[in-house]
């Protein structure tokens, strides 16, 4: 498994992940097929041109994918945001999700974080369980914040702090 950060050379692997996994695993994700499809790609290229993709590849196949950027205000610029992050049902229990974690994580302290924050659907255990491991916790939550259907979960926002 290799891991590496992506480029706009990627953009098409990128994006094909990215609309396997709204299809394959909804309840991860707040976009919609919908909402992804009135993207331009002229959004994700950008996105890929700041080097705030990451992407864990076997061989030359994109199984696996983060952001981690910040919120452009001065204020908020040392806590990082993980979000979009997907592994592939083949690449799963392979270790890849925690390595491509922990790459984006060390990228992001040597460029100056203190603080990594993501939010996570409560009912997505896979991924809870695995930040734990990485030394997220739990800080806070929005009852109710993710509509799923006609039902309403838990976003749960987890926080790692990596400041010296």
């Amino acid at each position: 498994m290799r891991i590496r950060n992506l480029t706009p050379d990627d953009l098409g692997s990128y994006r094909d992940l990215h609309r396997f996994a709204l299809t394959e695993a909804p309840l991860a994700f707040v976009e919609t097929p919908a909402n992804d499809a009135a993207r331009p790609d002229s959004v994700l290229r950008d996105l890929l041109a700041r080097g705030e993709g990451w992407g864990a590849f076997e061989g030359e196949r994109l199984v696996g994918k983060l952001v981690i950027d910040s919120l452009p205000y001065d204020c908020l610029a040392h806590t990082r945001w993980v979000h979009a992050v997907y592994l592939h049902p083949d690449a799963r229990g392979s270790g890849a999700g925690a390595s491509l974690m922990q790459t984006a994580i060390e990228h992001a302290v040597a460029r100056g974080a203190r603080r990594i924050a993501l939010w996570v659907n409560e009912r997505n255990a896979p991924a809870r369980r695995m930040y734990e491991r990485l030394g997220f916790v739990e800080t806070g939550r929005v009852p109710g914040g993710i509509r799923v259907g006609d039902a309403y979960v838990d976003d749960v926002l987890m926080c790692l702090s990596v400041a010296p």
